[in-house]
């Protein structure tokens, strides 16, 4: 098929722009005839904010502080209040974990009373016996009594809430009346448990000579409330042993007696701590 030569596209191109925008095409003559200035005078414009203001009076500014002074006074007295309320909340709940732990002691305490007064009765009914003939003494007295003497019970404190309250410092939330008696508890109870363990160390010394001159077979016996099956001997046959068994239990007596009177001195202190604990939290 042949071609036209007059419809090659090199030679006719097509005209790719709309007729009308060729009319709105402006002289290049006529550009140097725009005003620069034209759009900027068509702009919205903007004025500054006045700054000229009157300056205000005295009451204003006096006004304005007391609304200030009053926001932050108020507002340190709601924290203050929220703490105390915070403070007394705690203060309630430590105070009656401390008095749960307190009468813990104190039925401790009444069970170590009793328990050394049974021990000082049984120290004199033994030295009654070590100051009677030796043909005449009753084997199976001298073994009941002699058990009391070497036991040894300490003291041992329930004392979490306090050291908990020492070193939280939560100790602040109590008056100081009161924190005075746990501080006087506190002294009181190094020196329970210290005659404690003088004690322990010579009942060590006593228990070091009854094992050498009875069968602790027939002891255990007695303790159980079995009936006795041993042998009941007693190895006291020379006056110096027996002078020196009789010196260890005048020692132990004396023992007891010093821990006895620590033993009611701590529950005496007790006695008022739990007083005071009920008063100010109203724990009856």
């Amino acid at each position: 098929m042949a071609t036209n030569i007059d419809d090659d596209p090199l030679e006719h191109p097509p005209n790719t722009q709309p007729e009308d925008s060729l009319n709105e095409i402006i002289p290049i003559g006529e550009m140097d005839t725009i005003n620069p200035n034209q759009e900027i005078e068509n702009m919205e414009v903007h004025h500054h904010p006045d700054l000229d203001h009157k300056p205000k009076k005295w009451k204003e500014y006096f006004l304005e502080f007391l609304m200030i002074f009053l926001a932050v006074t108020l507002g340190f007295i709601a924290e203050n209040i929220r703490e105390h309320i915070t403070e007394n909340k705690a203060a309630n709940i430590l105070a009656h974990s401390l008095l749960e732990d307190i009468k813990n002691d104190t039925a401790l305490l009444h069970t170590l009373i009793n328990v050394s007064n049974k021990k000082l009765i049984a120290c004199d009914s033994v030295l009654t016996i070590l100051h009677t003939p030796r043909n005449k003494w009753n084997d199976t007295s001298f073994y009941r009594n002699m058990m009391p003497t070497i036991i040894a019970l300490h003291f041992i404190s329930t004392d979490g809430t306090y050291t908990q309250m020492k070193t939280s410092g939560t100790l602040r939330y109590f008056k100081q009346s009161l924190v005075n008696i746990l501080n006087s508890y506190a002294v009181q109870l190094k020196k329970t448990e210290y005659r404690d363990e003088v004690e322990d160390k010579g009942i060590w010394i006593l228990g070091d000579l009854i094992f050498n001159i009875i069968n602790l077979e027939v002891t255990n016996d007695i303790r159980y409330n079995k009936p006795v099956t041993h042998e009941m001997f007693v190895k006291l046959d020379n006056k110096v042993t027996i002078d020196k068994f009789t010196n260890l239990i005048v020692l132990s007596k004396g023992f007891r007696i010093r821990t006895l009177q620590e033993y009611q001195e701590q529950l005496k202190i007790a006695g008022k701590l739990i007083e005071a604990l009920n008063k100010e939290f109203n724990m009856d």
